[in-house]
């Protein structure tokens, strides 16, 4: 799993509209190693796959008002080895948002989120991304999204692969999108990663905190 036999890797999506506002996504995924003779799975196609399949949908969600960066995947930090070497690999080039939206915005602090589940039970293996863009008031009703909007974002995590092929030909090497537990890894307990299974969308209308600048 992961740092033992292949790569635990993360896939940041970022978008910033100029005025000092962003927004950044980041899922993992588990690349495992196959046998000694099998080809090893590469980042770098991971990094392409969100740029052919994935970002068209991110963009989706944005007012041209918003430029979309070039998908990044990196080495996650492992709590066990915080000083260990990471690399990074990039695809794609700056994009603006591709949503039609001219008025009435909210709070860019407002977003919808999504429930992440997998096949193992408790809060270290459950998780939930948020589900932001350029949201309007005719969008909700009452605090609740609504199917328009819901539409966009199923299409944007439908786009998502589980199980991307990284590997170039025959080969037994795996990847998952995970759910991750920092502290699974650091108390050295088994599985820390394990794979998103399904998704489901709460349309209830969520609000972020602002970090603080120092």
């Amino acid at each position: 799993m992961g740092f033992e036999n292949g790569n635990l890797v993360r896939v940041v999506l970022h978008a910033a509209n100029g005025a000092g506002r962003d927004v950044v996504n980041v899922l993992h995924y588990d690349l495992q190693g196959g046998s000694p003779v099998d080809t090893a799975n590469d980042p770098q196609s991971l990094a392409d796959a969100f740029r052919d399949d994935v970002m068209v949908h991110y963009r989706a969600l944005f007012h041209a008002s918003w430029t979309i960066s070039p998908v990044i995947v990196e080495d996650e930090k492992d709590p066990q080895n915080p000083t260990s070497a990471r690399r990074a690999w990039v695809s794609g080039a700056n994009a603006v948002g591709t949503k039609f939206d001219t008025s009435d915005w909210l709070p860019p602090g407002i977003c919808g989120v999504a429930a992440l589940r997998t096949a193992h039970i408790g809060r270290r293996f459950t998780g939930r991304i948020f589900l932001g863009g350029s949201l309007t008031e005719s969008e909700q009703n009452d605090g609740v999204f609504g199917t328009s909007l819901q539409g966009l974002w199923d299409s944007f995590l439908g786009s998502i692969p589980k199980q991307p092929d990284l590997a170039a030909g025959v080969s037994g090497a795996t990847a998952n999108w995970v759910i991750y537990s920092r502290t699974q890894r650091a108390q050295d307990k088994d599985p820390y990663a394990s794979p998103v299974t399904a998704y489901l969308i709460r349309p209830k209308a969520h609000y972020l905190r602002s970090r603080a600048v120092k």
